[in-house]
């Protein structure tokens, strides 16, 4: 009989906390989609740091069935801002204008994602799996999520691993005989603002 009770009380809280179930996500105040690109070789230990100014997505989020949930995601390619602290702005304009290109921005301008499966974690995490689409090539990426009620919002924060070779992200070397390069894997971080859908 407790745990009927629980599983009530869970249900309501979680209606009152979350009425809506179709939020959308869009540029806001205290957001960020930020893309890192990790330097090997003589500049080991550098990071350039990239944002996506422009971006939309629906999340369609249940919480009494989480597993149900889904939520689909672009990015537009173009939007990318390089925030690296230790380079000059003529250097940033050099590295934002290779990343643009690397990203073949012009003939593929958005990067998607769009979730297959969502499972909990516990404690409002979760793993969603889905296919993230980069340079016109989709592949299977597991993203980790947290979901924080913010009045009738969501803040929806998370990461993932982008692997370079799997979207054949080869940037030109600057250096010969690779003294300096990038590393494999690409960190991807956000924190975004989720409203109830109008």
């Amino acid at each position: 009989m407790r745990g009927w009770w629980q599983r009530l009380l869970f249900l309501l809280l979680a209606g009152s906390v979350c009425p809506a179930a179709n939020y959308t996500i869009a540029p806001a105040p205290q957001a960020e989609f930020r893309l890192e690109v990790h330097k090997t070789g003589l500049m080991s230990g550098k990071v350039h740091i990239f944002t996506y100014e422009r971006y939309r997505g629906n999340v369609n989020y249940l919480p009494e069935a989480p597993g149900e949930s889904s939520v689909a995601f672009e990015v537009e390619a173009a939007s990318l801002v390089c925030r690296d602290t230790w380079i000059g702005d003529k250097d940033k304009e050099k590295v934002t204008a290779m990343a643009l290109q690397m990203m073949e921005s012009e003939k593929h301008p958005r990067l998607k994602f769009v979730s297959q499966s969502v499972a909990p974690r516990g404690q409002g995490e979760f793993d969603v799996k889905g296919a993230l689409t980069i340079r016109g090539i989709t592949k299977p990426v597991t993203v980790r999520v947290r979901i924080q009620p913010e009045g009738d919002a969501l803040r929806v924060r998370g990461s993932a691993i982008v692997l370079r070779k799997d979207y054949g992200v080869n940037p030109r070397a600057a250096v010969p005989f690779g003294l300096i390069g990038n590393k494999e894997e690409m960190p991807v971080t956000f924190n975004l603002l989720a409203t109830p859908a109008k």
